[in-house]
């Protein structure tokens, strides 16, 4: 497939034009963050680079629609240089917009109040053996995705973004998209929270590989054959917060809520529509 090849191509190219920028940041992130940089300050005196590790206990369901919840440790990391950095998952970012995520990416922001950025993302897919309810249903494999996202601060913390995920190795991922709105406020000197909420859409590819049912699937598991069309995913809302615990030490902790929706709840795969979720983490940045 040529989409994958092209995109790194656009990648390299990017990252080499901007390779002496400095990052912008702005407020109001959906995802929780483990540090953040004075927004009084002006890009120009804001360092080239920012790097951060860390870990975060992460409580969720199994998988989207599951209804059992499990606890998870994982260890994560940033590193950000000029407008290309790459991170584990968003909670670590030491600087950055609304938008980020875990993955490579490249920042192509005009300014601080519209923002642009294009990444590539590792996709684990989804494994029968994590769960009771996918047995039978064989593995998702795992996939890169290209995303490409736009977000716009709105004003006295409030943002509105959205973005795109593809599938670039053509492995079952189909796409992905959503629409975002969220603000962050600072709650004392020390602790900054934030509160959003989104709408995920997605192909019928992407929906017929996590919540679709194939005649050989139906054969295995006793589930009837589900084929789903391109539509609503889900809806989410999250509450996060961030705190400077002195030195180079930050905490970050939240919650979220998620209800699936359309042809994903109506999935049989889906047991509980409702999902809840909690984490906590600690990061040291350099």
């Amino acid at each position: 497939m040529k989409l994958l090849p092209l995109t790194l191509a656009c990648l390299v190219l990017a990252g080499t034009s901007w390779q002496g920028a400095r990052a912008e940041s702005t407020d109001g992130a959906p995802a929780p963050q483990a540090a953040r940089v004075d927004e009084d300050k002006l890009p120009s005196a804001r360092r080239s680079w920012d790097a951060a590790i860390g870990g975060v206990l992460v409580y969720a369901p199994d998988f989207a629609g599951s209804d059992n919840q499990r606890l998870r440790l994982n260890p994560g990391f940033y590193l950000r240089y000029g407008r290309v950095s790459i991170a584990t998952r968003s909670g670590f970012r030491s600087a950055g917009d609304p938008s980020e995520r875990a993955g490579l990416r490249i920042d192509l922001s005009p300014s601080e109040r519209l923002r642009f950025a294009v990444g590539l993302r590792y996709d684990a897919g989804r494994q029968e053996s994590s769960s009771e309810g996918l047995k039978g249903m064989g593995d998702v494999p795992s996939t890169v995705r290209v995303r490409m996202m736009g977000s716009y601060r709105l004003g006295d913390g409030w943002s509105a973004g959205s973005a795109v995920l593809l599938d670039a190795l053509g492995r079952g991922g189909g796409w992905q998209g959503d629409v975002s709105a969220g603000r962050e406020m600072r709650f004392s000197a020390d602790t900054t929270w934030s509160f959003g909420a989104a709408l995920a859409f997605a192909g019928d590819r992407h929906l017929q590989t996590y919540f679709g049912v194939t005649d050989e699937q139906a054969t295995r598991t006793g589930y009837p054959i589900y084929e789903p069309r391109s539509g609503l995913r889900d809806i989410s809302a999250h509450v996060n917060a961030r705190t400077e615990l002195g030195g180079s030490w930050h905490a970050f902790y939240g919650a979220n809520v998620s209800r699936l929706l359309g042809p994903a709840a109506a999935s049989p795969l889906t047991r509980q529509p409702n999902a809840w979720g909690l984490n906590a983490g600690l990061a040291y940045r350099f």
